[in-house]
């Protein structure tokens, strides 16, 4: 044996072997964890993604169900957007039927319905078997009775055509009537919109508004039902010169 030769160590292969064994550990170790994270996260995907892409493609999968998420918010937004518009189309036709509610009521809207049409007329009469005027259609018998018919709940009269309304006012000038600033003249024709049986009652009603002028003479007043009448709106002044509404104090 030399003696200068120097045996070698059979440890020189034991560092190289153990850094590639730490390697491949590593590796192993990292590719359990990458799929243990990948399973992790198709699991928590739902059913019917995880059966579309099989587990395969995540990001892909992903993505779906990101969008699939942002249509089903966009779907709630939808329907409350809706609701909003649901609601605020309920309210404008409540506002709407107001206003058309408070338009009848000022007589701002022409109206049709059953009724009744009450026609008076000077007498034929010679002056003297009367007392003189009696037998003349005077502007307040035309007056008495629409407050008549008003009050028997007639809800629309017009006079020769012109529709009564709050500022509608009667009077006389000479032989004349004026209805506000209409002039009219015998035969006047009242027509009256409301129930008839009812509106009948109130104006044949014996002592009632037009007995006066049938005890002068009958044929000065005809009263006759209508299944529909057709009234126009009243087209006078609707405008304040004085009068203002007050502000509401909170």
């Amino acid at each position: 044996m030399n003696p200068f030769v120097q045996r070698q160590s059979p440890r020189g292969w034991v560092l190289p072997i153990s850094v590639l064994a730490l390697l491949i550990g590593m590796m192993g170790s990292m590719a359990f964890l990458s799929e243990g994270a990948k399973k992790k996260t198709t699991a928590q995907m739902p059913e019917g993604i995880r059966g579309e892409f099989g587990g395969q493609n995540i990001d892909l999968a992903k993505e779906v169900v990101g969008l699939r998420e942002e249509v089903s918010k966009l779907r709630e937004d939808k329907t409350k957007l809706e609701t909003k518009l649901a609601d605020t189309g309920n309210a404008t036709k409540e506002i709407n039927d107001s206003l058309q509610e408070t338009k009848i009521f000022a007589a701002l809207t022409p109206l049709k319905g059953e009724g009744l049409i009450v026609t008076l007329k000077d007498s034929k009469k010679p002056s003297d078997e009367m007392i003189i005027d009696s037998g003349l259609v005077h502007y307040l018998d035309v007056l008495k009775a629409v407050n008549e018919l008003y009050n028997a709940g007639a809800e629309a009269i017009a006079v020769n055509g012109i529709r009564v309304g709050p500022r509608t006012d009667f009077r006389c000038v000479g032989t004349t009537i004026l209805v506000s600033t209409t002039k009219i003249a015998p035969p006047i024709v009242i027509q009256a919109i409301g129930d008839t049986k009812t509106l009948l009652g109130a104006m044949n009603m014996p002592g009632g508004i037009l007995t006066e002028l049938r005890d002068v003479d009958s044929d000065m007043v005809t009263v006759e039902p209508a299944k529909e009448l057709s009234i126009p709106a009243y087209d006078g002044s609707t405008k304040f010169k004085v009068g203002e509404v007050p502000e509401v104090k909170g």
